[in-house]
This record gives C-alpha cells, structure tokens and sequence, in this order.
C-alpha cells in the first residue's frame, strides 16, 4: 500500500515575448510545493493501483491575478488529472507578471509528480487517514 507525495517544479513560458517580472504564487515557490502538497488528495483507486507520473498543468494568469484557461496538457490517468485541475482551480490569486511596469497575462505550465512511496496507513474512512511516510529503499 502506498500513499502519495508529490514533487512540483514549475516552468513558465510568456504570452508576451517581454515580460520583465513573471507571476508569482503567494509566498513564492516554497509556499506553492507546500500548497500542492497540503492539497492533493490521492484518489482511493491510484492509490490503490500504485499510479504515479506527471500531470501537466497549463494556465493564464491574468492583470488581477486570477487563473484562466486551466487545462491538462500531459496526463497520466483520469484521476490523476482531475485531482490536479481541481487543486489548480481552486488556487488563490497570484501576483501577476509586469512588463515595463504595467501587468499582463503570463501563459505558464506546472507539472505535479506524483510519486508512490511505502507507507503505514491507518484508514479513519474514505476521506481521512493518517500516515507515516518511509522511503523506498534501492
């Protein structure tokens, strides 16, 4: 039985060729791997199937900081994918990127990692368990 962790690292790409400041999530990086991280919810049959991968996000982040045009540009299976889109919806505004002082929409891409680690798993019921995590050995 596993229990799934993510990794994120995320790659932007500009809707216009000059952006001098890119988006930022609330708090940076760190606060966004921690918001992925805090967020996710690994479907009961991933889990159960052992599933892991990328899913690559696409989004816009608009003048007011909001997100716009979510789509999946990378799958690995339905669950997975949805799990993703749902997190990303649901993300809180970001700072958005500036050219030459004056804001503008950034088209950016976030893969999410999804990787199965062993673990001993204690289910409370279908939406809550408490887990330790152990690391694969190789």
């Amino acid at each position: 039985m596993g229990v799934l962790l993510l990794s994120s690292v995320f790659s932007l790409s500009s809707a216009a060729d000059d952006v001098i400041v890119m988006p930022e999530f609330p708090g940076g990086v760190e606060a966004l791997k921690q918001y992925l991280t805090d967020n996710i919810v690994c479907p009961t049959a991933v889990r159960k199937m052992d599933i892991t991968g990328e899913v690559v996000v696409e989004f816009t982040v608009e003048r007011a900081g909001q997100l716009s045009g979510i789509n999946i540009i990378k799958g690995v299976c339905s669950e997975l994918d949805e799990e993703a889109l749902r997190v990303v919806r649901n993300m809180p505004r970001w700072k958005p990127g500036t050219k030459n002082g004056i804001t503008t929409r950034v088209k950016m891409t976030l893969p999410i990692n999804f990787k199965m680690y062993k673990t001993s798993t204690k289910y409370i019921d279908d939406s809550q368990e408490v887990t330790t995590k152990k690391r694969r050995r190789r």
